[in-house]
């Protein structure tokens, strides 16, 4: 893999879509050693991956018997055909979530939003929806961890305090109802007073804007790309997957 965020997200999103097309068992098993060895290559932020995957893996039983119920009540195939489409079709579906959280995991948001505007600028186009967008997501990376980790302390004082001893989803979509919405104007008035001292320091006024530590792009990375695009194509063009 490569530093370059987009290089990064380009090998990944290559290797989803490359999935997505795969169908032989031989495909599978090139495919499947690609993903031991990211996952090998990235062993320091696997049990992270591993974690959120888990919400996958517990309801994969739930929606593989529904996936046969419905195609035997409604097609012709035989029940083993069913299951060998189901399991792998599910199987590929969780590999192609868990390259994608590695993805995400090895390269931070804010990297992804630096680049995007370093290549943004590069242009040189006037539009200030674009940068209108930009900031929006910044704003949102910025917050949102804030806001997760308010609600973390929350829930957690609670526990400590002995507040929250019903622990039922109903009991806990309730108190979600009853303390978001304060969070969350805390969270918008913060946004406000950000959006306040930007406005005084001279945003839209000039477009696009200025990158205070932009990522590169150069030669360099487009041959990457390449390499990487040259590579999922011969596999599908020679190999029988």
């Amino acid at each position: 893999m490569s530093k370059h965020p987009f290089v990064n997200l380009w090998f990944f999103l290559g290797f989803s879509l490359s999935l997505l097309a795969t169908d032989t068992y031989w495909g599978w098993a090139i495919h499947f050693g690609v993903a031991l060895a990211l996952a090998l290559s990235n062993r320091a932020i696997f049990p992270t991956v591993l974690k959120r995957l888990r919400p996958f893996i517990f309801y994969f039983p739930t929606m593989l018997m529904l996936y046969i119920g419905f195609s035997l009540l409604l097609t012709d195939a035989s029940l083993a055909h069913i299951m060998n489409e189901a399991f792998f079709g599910l199987t590929k579906l969780i590999i192609i979530v868990g390259a994608m959280m590695i993805c995400l995991e090895s390269t931070p948001s804010h990297d992804m939003v630096t680049m995007a505007r370093s290549m943004w600028v590069k242009m040189n186009l006037p539009w200030r929806w674009v940068e209108d967008c930009f900031l929006f997501l910044g704003m949102t990376l910025r917050f949102y961890p804030t806001f997760q980790s308010n609600w973390t302390t929350v829930m957690h004082s609670r526990q400590s305090l002995g507040i929250s001893r019903d622990g039922s989803r109903l009991a806990k979509v309730i108190m979600a109802a009853k303390d978001m919405p304060g969070m969350l104007i805390h969270q918008l008035r913060r946004a406000e007073d950000v959006a306040n001292a930007m406005a005084l320091r001279g945003y839209g006024q000039t477009f696009p804007r200025g990158v205070t530590h932009p990522i590169p792009f150069g030669k360099y990375h487009l041959i990457h790309i390449g390499i990487i695009t040259l590579g999922f194509w011969l596999v599908h063009q020679y190999v029988p997957i």
